[in-house]
């Protein structure tokens, strides 16, 4: 089934798309070398529905670029995933509604109609104290970056490592809602945690020969 792995940001910094392509095709490119994997990495940013339109180096992340990410071994396509910004959902009378109508146990009060729909700690499985929880929850976007089902083991592996360069250059927290990490103790982690263990998994899983063509 396709998965995405979600960034929280815990600092105001946009980085420009050219340093998470550069930084992904780093981790990347390191980690064949250390599984003693022969060939050339490359990643390419590229504007969806324009593989051949590669993003600007000086474009900045911002909502809604349709961006995709193209890797490559030796000049040859092996494969792509699809980081994106998003704004975070708001609390709309949807949720005032249930809240009402359950009594308070599910949605959220009039009183925080408009608000950003708050993550808790039960999503980061307990990962976070009080007042990390707070600065995830003060900012009103996350990165959300996506492999289809069936992709190919180097999509597979390069959009953990996109989702980690990206955690990198926002002191980002990452996690899974929809099965990217197969155990969801994960959720919370910063980058540095993430790639100590990310690229050995999916190695293990999908093995050596397939990222050889």
């Amino acid at each position: 089934m396709s998965t995405t792995i979600h960034v929280y940001p815990t600092t105001d910094y946009l980085p420009l798309v050219e340093e998470t392509r550069l930084r992904t095709q780093e981790l990347f490119q390191w980690f064949l070398h250390k599984q003693n994997i022969g060939g050339t990495l490359e990643v390419q940013a590229f504007y969806q529905g324009k593989r051949r339109c590669r993003v600007e180096s000086s474009v900045r992340w911002q909502v809604g670029m349709d961006l995709g990410f193209a890797y490559l071994i030796d000049g040859e396509w092996r494969g792509g995933s699809w980081p994106e910004l998003w704004e975070r959902d708001r609390i709309d009378q949807w949720w005032v509604d249930d809240y009402e109508k359950s009594d308070g146990k599910f949605g959220f009060p009039s009183s925080m109609l408009g608000q950003i729909v708050p993550l808790d700690n039960d999503d980061f499985a307990g990962n976070l104290s009080e007042e990390e929880l707070r600065v995830v929850n003060s900012f009103d976007y996350f990165w959300d970056e996506y492999r289809n089902a069936g992709a190919p083991a180097v999509t597979s592996v390069g959009y953990g490592f996109a989702a980690a360069a990206l955690a990198e250059e926002t002191n980002g927290r990452l996690a899974s809602f929809d099965g990217a990490f197969d155990d969801i103790g994960h959720n919370g982690e910063f980058a540095d945690q993430f790639l100590s263990w990310w690229g050995d998994a999916q190695m293990k899983f999908y093995g050596v020969d397939a990222f050889r063509w």
